[in-house]
C-alpha cells in the first residue's frame, strides 16, 4: 500500500506530534491480529480528541458501509450498516478525502444520523485495495470543530496502509 500525502494543510509538526506519529508507525509494524482495527481506532481517538471514530468496509455492491469499529468518546459501540447516499462518507468515496470543519449537517440535510449524533465537524478518508479500488473508509466526527484537523489527517494517512491491509485481509476471509 502507498502512503498518500497530506495535501490540504500548510503546517509544521510539533515535537509531540512527531512522537505520536512515530508511535503510530510503531503500531503498524508490530505483529497484527484481529484487534488491530480496534487498536488503530483507539489510537486515533486518543490523539485527535474527536467524539466519534468509525472504520468501515464497503458492502459488495458499494452502496453501504459496514462498520468494523465504531467508537463514541473512546468506547466501543455496536457495529452498524448504513447507506452511503446523502452522507459525507459518500463524498469521501468520490473525493478520497473530505473535511467539513463546521456545520456539516447543512451540507447533508438528508443524513439523519448526523443530526441525531449532533455532528458539527467531519473528517473522512478512503481506504483502497492494491488495485486502487475503494474497500472502506474512516470517519472522524465531533460535535465541535476538530481541533487540529491537519494533524488528524496526517495521523490517519500514516495508519492508512496498515488499516487497508487489514480490511482487505478481512474481506478475503
Amino acid at each position: 500500500m502507498e502512503y498518500r500525502f497530506v495535501h490540504h494543510w500548510n503546517y509544521a509538526l510539533g515535537e509531540d506530534e512527531h512522537r505520536i506519529l512515530e508511535s503510530a508507525i510503531s503500531l503498524t509494524t508490530q505483529p497484527r491480529d484481529e484487534s488491530f482495527l480496534q487498536q488503530a481506532a483507539d489510537f486515533i481517538a486518543a490523539y485527535t480528541q474527536v467524539q466519534y471514530v468509525l472504520i468501515g468496509s464497503l458492502s459488495i455492491d458499494g452502496n453501504y458501509v459496514i462498520t468494523n469499529v465504531f467508537l463514541k468518546n473512546g468506547e466501543q459501540q455496536p457495529n452498524i450498516t448504513y447507506p452511503l447516499q446523502y452522507t459525507p462518507c459518500d463524498a469521501v468515496m468520490t473525493q478520497r478525502f473530505c473535511y467539513y470543519p463546521n456545520n456539516v449537517q447543512r451540507y447533508f440535510p438528508h443524513d439523519m444520523e448526523l443530526q441525531e449524533l449532533n455532528i458539527e465537524s467531519y473528517l473522512g478518508s478512503i481506504f483502497l485495495s492494491e488495485d486502487s479500488e475503494p474497500v472502506g473508509l474512516i470517519a472522524l466526527m465531533s460535535d465541535k470543530q476538530i481541533e487540529n484537523a491537519a494533524f488528524a489527517e496526517h495521523l490517519v494517512l500514516v495508519l492508512s496502509p496498515a488499516i487497508e491491509e487489514e480490511l482487505i485481509q478481512q474481506h478475503k476471509s
